[in-house]
């Protein structure tokens, strides 16, 4: 988990004269507010944050719902990427930012840390208790998804014994499957899921 301590050089600054206030601001810069936690979280303020995707999350097949919920919540405001990611990746979100009236923006700083690489943020805050989304392995373990259907691209086909599995389990998972049909069958194709077993 991130750690979210505010370690800033201008802690105690209003407890000097206004001497060593101008001394200070003039060889360090005006302190900024709670910059540590903001290098963690793209440039913003954790409170306004309402959920965010590590680099690995956001260059996996499909979208996370917790995304999604996010970008339609009534305080979203912003969609915020790092200009690490390949676009091509974070297209589906960007694409459903903007048709819910957000604005998007890539942001690049070398001070920025972690592994967060996608916001979607507020301009208010809204103390989000946990902001970061579970990876959808974890998740799928959690459900009690067989591995090797886990360990399975999305966009592949299944056969209906692990497509069931996948819709009694995790429905939502679903749409990013495809069901092997009798002419897949024919033409040699099988399921890639059992293949990778």
């Amino acid at each position: 988990m991130v750690n979210e301590n505010n370690n800033n050089n201008g802690e105690g600054l209003s407890s000097k004269s206004k001497l060593e206030q101008k001394l200070f601001t003039g060889i360090h810069g005006t302190p900024e507010l709670k910059k540590t936690e903001k290098k963690k979280h793209l440039g913003e303020f954790r409170e306004r944050v309402i959920k965010a995707l590590t680099f690995d999350q956001v260059h996996e097949e499909g979208t996370y719902p917790e995304i999604k919920e996010a970008i339609r919540h009534p305080k979203a405001r912003h969609l915020i990427i790092s200009r690490k990611v390949d676009l091509n990746y974070a297209r589906d979100y960007i694409n459903l930012a903007r048709h819910e009236g957000l604005s998007f923006t890539t942001v690049d700083d070398p001070d920025f840390e972690g592994p967060v690489a996608l916001i979607v943020v507020s301009d208010e805050a809204v103390n989000e208790d946990d902001i970061y989304v579970q990876s959808r392995s974890d998740k799928l373990k959690e459900l009690g998804v067989s591995e090797k259907i886990i360990n399975t691209s999305r966009g592949s086909l299944l056969c209906l014994d692990c497509y069931q599995e996948l819709a009694e389990k995790a429905p939502d998972e679903v749409e990013y499957y495809n069901k092997l049909s009798f002419l897949d069958k024919l033409l040699g194709k099988k399921c890639k899921s059992c293949e990778n077993n």
